[in-house]
């Protein structure tokens, strides 16, 4: 209680003289906010965490002490998205983590999609079908066949970099149908 009493004092003391704030405060007032922004994008909380210390290290190497502290959350937001954006590509590109035990190694490669119960295959189903035929191409054989940027491009008769737009819209679209549902 009195440290927040503290923090309180040296903010009202920092904002009398326009000072700037150290990285300490920030992080103590700015933490919680970043933290429930990331964790209701990524939807656990151990890569919520890491992703949030991944921000205050950013934060810590790139602090502008000139900044004034209304600026501060806005620049910390958009470094948070920036850090959120690098794991999702991070984690596409990576594609999916199947366990090694002895049931998943001869069938890894045929079967990339996960198992998943009879609810969510009915759920992704009807999403997959109100989708334009492009988009749920592209996500059926990105995701659900495990195929490659260039795979996928051949199988679409497009380039790569056509592919991948292809692939940001449909997940955008399906995000988009996504959320009325919910």
């Amino acid at each position: 209680m009195s440290e927040a009493i503290g923090a309180m004092a040296a903010a009202t003391q920092r904002t009398a003289l326009n000072a700037p704030p150290d990285l300490e405060e920030v992080f103590s007032r700015f933490v919680d906010p970043v933290y429930r922004f990331l964790y209701s994008h990524v939807g656990n909380r151990e890569d919520a965490e890491d992703l949030t210390s991944e921000v205050f290290l950013k934060a810590a190497r790139q602090l502008d002490s000139e900044r004034p502290e209304a600026s501060i959350a806005k620049w910390l937001f958009t470094v948070a998205r920036t850090v959120l954006a690098d794991h999702w590509r991070r984690y596409y590109r990576g594609g999916g983590h199947v366990p090694l035990d002895d049931t998943y190694l001869g069938t890894a490669r045929q079967d990339p999609a996960p198992r998943m119960s009879a609810a969510r295959a009915s759920l992704l189903d009807e999403l997959l079908d109100s989708l334009p035929e492009r988009y749920r191409m592209v996500l059926e054989l990105r995701f659900l066949r495990g195929y490659s940027i260039q795979e996928t491009a051949r199988e679409l008769d497009t380039t790569p970099e056509n592919a991948k737009v292809i692939q940001h819209r449909a997940l955008a679209k399906a995000a988009q149908l996504m959320e009325g549902r919910l």
